[in-house]
Parts: structure tokens; C-alpha cells; sequence
């Protein structure tokens, strides 16, 4: 009997198993694809989600097959710069392009021998799943099947409209001519004709158009078209994202236009969230910890949908709107705040307290020792004016802070006593 069962051998469910994996809980992975899929889906990661992939093991190999991504460029229909929002590059970049098939790859090798391949879920049940090949025991099931998740219907969880889906066309293209002059993400605003393209890795790019409003000229002339499909991209959250064992992660749970580039880091947000609470519980720890997953992520992804729809409506800009968009980039402060897409705090609740900091992303950055998150490892820890967070911690006015296993801060101490606190309930979550 494994302890979980992951449902989706995409980069969340993978994810969450390597996750779970370096916690050293048993688990299995069941796909029903006999192979992984081939073709570009996702494109685009942030700093934060990359970090979700160095907890996991393979930030490292992920780094190798990716570049990163010095911003976005809102322009007009003629090419011409509208607002550019810049993102840091450097040792660890702020924003990273990769091709899929090359990240499936690089998780497949961190947990490859815990997939089953072309076994499909024909039931979920208190006690696992069933499948076409019979019956897989485990404590916990976790739905990663997609958008037209499986799980989710079988268990009749309805979802929460956030907005009216549209139809757009993705177009993937392989060229060794460069089709862009600038590494970013270009994003076009017009009304009948919006669109968004991108040179991703090596000889890969994309172009994504509203369905109905093809631009008048494509940058892939000469290139080789890889893949042109149609999506519907929905914006929209279930109503539940746990019965019982059973949890929902990535789009199972929700899904959000692509503007801002966050479908799978959300994704990945869930599976950080949601790992380290399960290997807790496994390890004895209060089961109530799990009530937080839901609480906690499903505000957060909303914020992060309600952010793409904002640029979608820069998307559909006309003149007047195009005006608007430039004089609000000339605003001192505004790009650059607008470049960061820092991750939605988390709501205070049973696992963020209401110190300062508390539900927000601690830093990282590298040290002699390596880098900050590695050195933190699976575990919750409390870091002090001793440790490397000593700069951190000063400019917000405390003497130290709780961080989770997935980065989050759960709070901060500004006393000897507040911080003896902290010492116990990080020994609660041990």
C-alpha cells in the first residue's frame, strides 16, 4: 500500500511526488498516456515556481534547460513599446522560458521509477484508487489529471466561473533564424487583433492569437510550424479542491487565462503547499493541517487569475486604452512594480500568523554555503539575526521568523520570548 497516489504524470503531479518523495513518503504515480506527452504546452516559470523544482531536486537541471527572461513588452499593433516590465536575470532569475518536453524530462528522471504508465482511474475510493489494471491502496489521492480532470467529476465537484472563456490559438514553431529581436515576451494590444509571441529556447518559439483575430502578419515565416491547436482558456476555481483523502492540484483545481504566465506555477504552488502538509500528517502530525490547503491556495490563485484577466484587458486595448497603458508606464515606480509578479501573499489563518512578513515568500539569494533555500531544507525552521537572513529580517524590524517548507513565512518574532515561540511551534510541525 503506498501512502499517496498521484493521478497525472504531467510537471504538477511530478512535481508533488519528487516533493513528497525527498520527505520519504512511499508513493505512486498513475498515468494513463503509455507515453509522456510530446509536444510544448507550458512555456514560462517565475522565480518562485522554479524554487518549488529546487525543493524538489532538480533546480539545478531545470536551470540547464532553460534561460531566463529579462520581461514583457505590452506593444502596439505596429511593434511599437507601449510599457516594458522588466524582470531580473542573473544567478537566479526572476522569470525563466523553457521548453515542456525538456522539464518532463528532467522530472521524469527524479521519479520515473514511481510511474505507471497507461493505467487509467476508473473510480476513487476512502482507500485509493481503482483502475483498468486493479485496485492501488494509498491514504491519500491526489487529482492532477488536468483541466477536464477525471477525479473531479467522478467525485461531482462543481466549479466557480471567474469569467467568460476564450478561444485562442497557439501556434509552436521551430526556426534557426532569429523571429524576435528581444528575448522577452511581447504581448499585443488591440482590439480585433490581440496576440502574444515569444522566442521560448534554442530554436523554439511561439505565437498565441485570439481565435477570430489572426494578426495580419506571423514572425514564423520560413519556420517549421511544430504545433497549431486551439484553446479555450477559462478562468475559473472548484468549489472544492478536497473530499475526504482526496485533494485536487493544478488544473484540476483551477485554471486561468495565460497572460501573466502563472498556469503551472500555480500549479506547483499547490504541490509545495500541500506536500510538506501531507508528510506531516504521515509522520503522526495533527491532521487539521490539511484543512489549510484549500484556505490557503484557493484565495491566492484567485488573485493570481484576477491579475491575468487585468492584462487580457490591456490585451483588448483600442487607441484611447493604448493611451492609458503608456501614461500609465510613465508613472515613476509603476513598471517596476509591475515587472516583480510577486506571489499573492497567503491570508492569515492556522499556519500564518499576523507578524510582519507572515504569509509572504521569504528571499533567496546565494551564500558561501550554497543557496539559502538548500540550506533551510525540508522542514520548518526558524532563522535569526545569526543566520543568513540577517539583512531580511532587520529591514522589516524583527529578530527572527518561522519559515515552512514551502518558503512561506509563518511569522516573525520581535522578542527573546516571541522567538522561544516560534522554537516550539516549529517543533509542532517537525
Amino acid at each position: 500500500m503506498s501512502q499517496v497516489v498521484v493521478v497525472g504524470a504531467g510537471p504538477v503531479g511530478l512535481t508533488v511526488a519528487a516533493l513528497l518523495g525527498r520527505c520519504g513518503v512511499d508513493v505512486a504515480v498513475v498515468e494513463q498516456h503509455p507515453a509522456a506527452y510530446g509536444l510544448p504546452r507550458a512555456v514560462h516559470l517565475d522565480g518562485d515556481a522554479v524554487r518549488v523544482l529546487q525543493a524538489a531536486g532538480v533546480g539545478g537541471r531545470f536551470r540547464a534547460v532553460s534561460r531566463g527572461m529579462p520581461g514583457l513588452r505590452l506593444v502596439d499593433p505596429a511593434g511599437g513599446v507601449l510599457a516594458e516590465f522588466a524582470r531580473g536575470l542573473g544567478e537566479f532569475p526572476e522569470s525563466s522560458m523553457f521548453h515542456q518536453p525538456d522539464l518532463d524530462r528532467v522530472l521524469l528522471d527524479e521519479v520515473g521509477d514511481r510511474v505507471r504508465r497507461g493505467v487509467t482511474v476508473t473510480g476513487v475510493t476512502d482507500r485509493g484508487v481503482r483502475t483498468d489494471r486493479g485496485d492501488i491502496d494509498a491514504r491519500f489521492v491526489l487529482a492532477c489529471d488536468g483541466a477536464d480532470s477525471f477525479v473531479r467529476r467522478h467525485l461531482g465537484i462543481a466549479s466557480r466561473e471567474l469569467g467568460r472563456p476564450q478561444a485562442w490559438m497557439v501556434v509552436d514553431v521551430r526556426s534557426r533564424d532569429e523571429l524576435v529581436d528581444w528575448g522577452g515576451v511581447h504581448q499585443v494590444c488591440d482590439r480585433r487583433r490581440p496576440a502574444t509571441y515569444m522566442r521560448v529556447t534554442g530554436d523554439h518559439h511561439r505565437w498565441e492569437f485570439r481565435v477570430g483575430g489572426q494578426p495580419r502578419a506571423a514572425p514564423w515565416s520560413g519556420g517549421e510550424v511544430v504545433r497549431a491547436a486551439t484553446y479555450t482558456f477559462r478562468s475559473r476555481v472548484a468549489r472544492r479542491w478536497r473530499v475526504g483523502p482526496v485533494f485536487l492540484l493544478g488544473d484540476a483545481a483551477h485554471e486561468g487565462p495565460p497572460f501573466v504566465g502563472q498556469g503551472l506555477g500555480s500549479g506547483l504552488r499547490d504541490a509545495h503547499n500541500l506536500a510538506w502538509k501531507l508528510a506531516l500528517v504521515l509522520r503522526g502530525g495533527d491532521p487539521a493541517v490539511l484543512d489549510t490547503y484549500q484556505s490557503e491556495r484557493l484565495p491566492q490563485a484567485v488573485r493570481t487569475i484576477r491579475a491575468a484577466q487585468v492584462v487580457g484587458w490591456a490585451l483588448g486595448a483600442g487607441p484611447a486604452r493604448r493611451q492609458l497603458i503608456r501614461a500609465a508606464a510613465r508613472v515613476p515606480g509603476v513598471a517596476a512594480a509591475a515587472g516583480k509578479l510577486p506571489t499573492p501573499p497567503l491570508d492569515p489563518g492556522p499556519l500564518v500568523g499576523g507578524g510582519r512578513l507572515a504569509g509572504r515568500v521569504c528571499p533567496q539569494w546565494s551564500t558561501p554555503d550554497g543557496w539559502t533555500d538548500d540550506l533551510l531544507g525540508d522542514r520548518p525552521r526558524v532563522v535569526d539575526l545569526d543566520s543568513p537572513y540577517r539583512d531580511w529580517l532587520r529591514a522589516a524590524g524583527v529578530r527572527a521568523a518561522l519559515i515552512r517548507p514551502d518558503r512561506i513565512v509563518l511569522d516573525t518574532a520581535r522578542s527573546t520570548s516571541d522567538i522561544a515561540g516560534l522554537t516550539e511551534l516549529a517543533a509542532t510541525l517537525t
